[in-house]
């Protein structure tokens, strides 16, 4: 019986610039399962730790996201994974070593500036392309964005 996969995950910002991570071959944002019962704010802010080495004081909430949807099969059964994404601002040093979690094959995590958006994208699933162009048009994000 198919069930219902719970994800939580940030696209993290830091001035003009959104973080990235080179999982099986594809850029995607951090995220993760969320455990039944966890926290879906602490489960994003840990899992861009775990995946990208950033460090959880530097990492601020600003804004929930619209949830993402999409189909995986596991064992042969088709599952629905639902992800709660945040618009989370990295506040640390920009100079801060990004380390790749190689345990989730992750093997690059990189800040693209907005005009490198499509190297990203274009190597991406849709479902990011749509996320990031909803995070684009967000006004809290807009504003931010002004003041960097």
């Amino acid at each position: 019986m198919a069930e219902k996969i719970k994800a939580a995950g940030g696209v993290v910002i830091q001035g003009k610039k959104i973080l990235f991570i080179k999982k099986n071959g594809r850029w995607d944002l951090p995220k993760g399962k969320l455990k039944k019962g966890a926290n879906r704010k602490k489960t994003a802010i840990r899992e861009i730790c775990e995946e990208t080495g950033l460090k959880k004081k530097d990492l601020k909430i600003l804004q929930v996201l619209i949830p993402t949807y999409h189909h995986i099969k596991l064992k042969g059964i088709i599952n629905v994974k639902e992800t709660f994404w945040f618009l989370v601002q990295y506040t640390g040093t920009p100079k801060a070593k990004l380390i790749p979690d190689r345990n989730e094959g992750i093997t690059k995590c990189k800040w693209f500036d907005l005009d490198q958006l499509i190297l990203a994208l274009k190597d991406s699933r849709p479902i990011i392309h749509y996320l990031i162009g909803f995070v684009l048009n967000e006004a809290v994000y807009k504003k931010y964005y002004k003041s960097h």
